[in-house]
């Protein structure tokens, strides 16, 4: 199994933006020290639900500061930005880490993000899916040719080219069809978090993704695409069941107002079918198919074997929640990476050697 801590920086009122970056920065620095794999840092713009307006600089620094932990992104919102660009910067990232960048990218869901950049939402679905091609592009082709949509250029040298051949790119997806179908037959894995991995849907998305990799002839028995869940140990299951509370639902009051791509009018952008209901699934409550991943670090073992037997095998988490004072979160981390990880290891290890 494979575990990551997830970040979006979220602004809580406690805290100064300066404070919120600098706590992320140090539970990335403590994740690297006890042993996770990975760090993924989401891209939001204009609301507290995120800092990370200017990601790629926090990359850079976080590439800067850490030397073992892969660094990803969860997401890049490709309608934002203009492809060539995020070719670029996700190559010099690559570099500066020496080959530890995972590309996570989406084509976005808030409309007042899309509202605020100039973006029409209505061209997300189109935008984001010739930025992937274009990108990889970027990376792979000497000199870049591409006459598209919204891209068109002739013969242009994108530099730098990143260490990776090419740097893994994963598709953010929900319950759509048509996305888990596209990032197939990129050959691309995909990424699954939100209502989607909360209400347990995470191991169908994956099933589904598992079998249109088939259709399409891609190999995939050595992926495991990540899934973002909530994760938080405590010493006692009084603590890891109260210590969240009044903590748990700063994402939620947030995305009441904002997570939605609908328009005010009750339009549905195109490519937007299954975001109908999604602030509803938002507000339901935790499936049994995937435990709440709360508790003691005997409890959360138990409950990460179970994710395992659903499929459920690469999971980043918070690890605390906006608010929660920052000793919490830290020692959430530290019971994680030296009472969970060590003990899961051995588990497996005694496994494989059985079979």
């Amino acid at each position: 199994m494979q575990f990551g801590i997830f970040h979006t920086v979220q602004f809580h009122e406690s805290l100064t933006e300066t404070e919120a970056l600098n706590n992320a920065l140090e539970e990335i620095l403590l994740a690297e020290e006890v042993g996770l794999n990975e760090t993924w840092l989401g891209e939001h713009h204009f609301s507290r639900h995120g800092l990370l307006s200017g990601i790629h600089s926090f990359l850079g620094h976080v590439a800067a500061k850490t030397s073992k932990i892969r660094i990803g992104t969860a997401i890049t919102v490709l309608p934002f930005h203009n492809p060539i660009i995020i070719a670029s910067e996700a190559a010099m990232i690559d570099v500066l880490s020496k080959g530890r960048f995972d590309l996570g990218i989406g084509r976005g869901y808030q409309l007042q993000e899309f509202e605020g950049l100039g973006i029409d939402v209505e061209e997300a679905t189109d935008r984001f899916r010739e930025s992937v091609d274009v990108i990889h592009k970027a990376w792979t082709e000497e000199k870049l040719t591409y006459s598209g949509k919204f891209t068109n250029v002739t013969d242009k040298w994108i530099i730098p080219k990143p260490i990776q051949k090419p740097i893994p790119m994963i598709i953010a997806v929900s319950t759509t069809p048509e996305t888990i179908d596209f990032a197939a037959s990129k050959g691309l894995t995909v990424m699954v978090g939100g209502p989607t991995a909360i209400l347990g849907q995470a191991p169908d998305v994956i099933k589904t993704w598992r079998s249109k990799m088939d259709h399409y002839g891609n190999k995939h028995d050595h992926i495991d695409p990540p899934v973002q869940l909530p994760i938080y140990v405590a010493p006692t299951m009084e603590e890891a069941m109260n210590d969240p509370k009044g903590y748990d639902d700063f994402s939620l009051k947030i995305l009441s107002k904002i997570g939605t791509p609908i328009k005010k009018d009750g339009t549905i952008p195109k490519g937007y079918d299954q975001w109908v209901n999604r602030q509803k699934d938002r507000e339901g409550v935790q499936s049994n198919e995937i435990p709440l991943l709360r508790g003691t670090p005997e409890d959360i073992i138990e409950k990460l074997l179970i994710c395992r037997e659903k499929g459920v095998k690469n999971i980043f988490g918070n690890f605390g929640f906006p608010g929660m004072p920052k000793e919490k979160t830290q020692r959430s981390i530290e019971l994680f990476g030296t009472k969970v990880l060590p003990e899961i290891e051995k588990i497996i290890s005694k496994g494989n050697a059985a079979k």
